[in-house]
């Protein structure tokens, strides 16, 4: 599956961090709380963080400047709304109920409705058997 654009400038943003900073995924990964594999995962594109406080930290610890940070936020948002798009599943069509051919005006009511009525339980209750 190809990555979004905006995931792929995310990536580029958070490895040109990492490597101006020169310190291995996994020093970078202990200084902030993530394992090193999940560090790389960012960098690589094949996931965006979940919270931005991950990428403040980040910028912070790699000595980004003010400009640099609110570029890499813009791409974070952009990014992690195509990462929610991709994680929310495509609405599936409902079906269509049948049509009877004549409702009936009053149905009697069943017991089980006699029950939830009388205490408010939809399985009913002691005093109600």
């Amino acid at each position: 599956m190809p990555k979004d654009a905006a995931v792929e400038e995310f990536a580029g943003l958070v490895r040109a961090l990492k490597a101006r900073d020169g310190r291995s995924y996994e020093a970078l990964g202990r200084r902030l709380s993530v394992s090193a594999s999940t560090l790389h995962r960012y960098c690589s594109g094949a996931t965006v963080p979940e919270e931005f406080a991950v990428v403040v930290r980040l910028a912070l610890l790699c000595g980004a400047d003010e400009e640099e940070r609110r570029a890499l936020e813009a791409a974070w948002t952009e990014a992690d709304r195509a990462r929610r798009r991709a994680a929310s599943p495509a609405p599936t069509p409902r079906p269509v109920p049948a049509v009877s051919a004549a409702p009936e005006s009053n149905p009697e009511p069943s017991a089980p409705d006699l029950i939830w009525r009388a205490c408010g339980s939809r399985r009913g209750c002691r005093r109600c058997w």
